[in-house]
């Protein structure tokens, strides 16, 4: 793939969009199964069958993203705090993937019911965001490159 710099390739952006899009989809659905469906088995209620597969799904796109992350942040990001344009949103972005990360880590180590009840759904929360908080940025990106005057923020 080409080099990242401010302005972000047409193939790494698909890659990133799908990557992301396949996380989101598999995030949400497994929300979903997890907190709305159960089936009844021969020992009472259980997990929707499809919830551990797309669990694992989930898995694999937060990998991807991890690895688009930091393509990311060791290309696209010190090119573009030099110019000192979209600082805020970016930095939102980058917090809000370190809280995704460190928000993973604890839903696979946490043990106590009630703290891992509270870290789900503030995985959930962020990661249910961030694409939106992704198009608040692309949006300004776009806005500030056909008029160069506006906002620094």
């Amino acid at each position: 793939m080409p080099h990242i710099t401010i302005k972000i390739s047409l193939q790494y952006r698909i890659f990133l969009f799908l990557a992301l899009a396949l996380s989101w989809m598999t995030g949400i659905t497994f929300f979903v199964l997890n907190r709305w469906f159960a089936v009844e088995g021969i020992f009472g209620w259980e997990n929707h069958p499809w919830q551990y597969p797309a669990l694992q799904v989930h898995g694999i796109a937060a990998f991807t993203m991890l690895m688009c992350a930091g393509a990311l942040i060791a290309n696209h990001l010190p090119s573009t705090w030099k110019t000192q344009r979209l600082r805020t949103s970016g930095l939102f972005i980058l917090g809000a993937l370190c809280l995704q990360i460190g928000t993973a880590y604890l839903l696979y180590y946490a043990s106590n019911d009630d703290f891992r009840s509270f870290v789900s759904n503030l995985h959930t929360l962020i990661g249910a965001t961030l694409p939106l908080i992704l198009t608040v940025h692309i949006l300004r990106g776009i806005r500030n490159k056909r008029s160069p005057k506006q906002s620094k923020k």
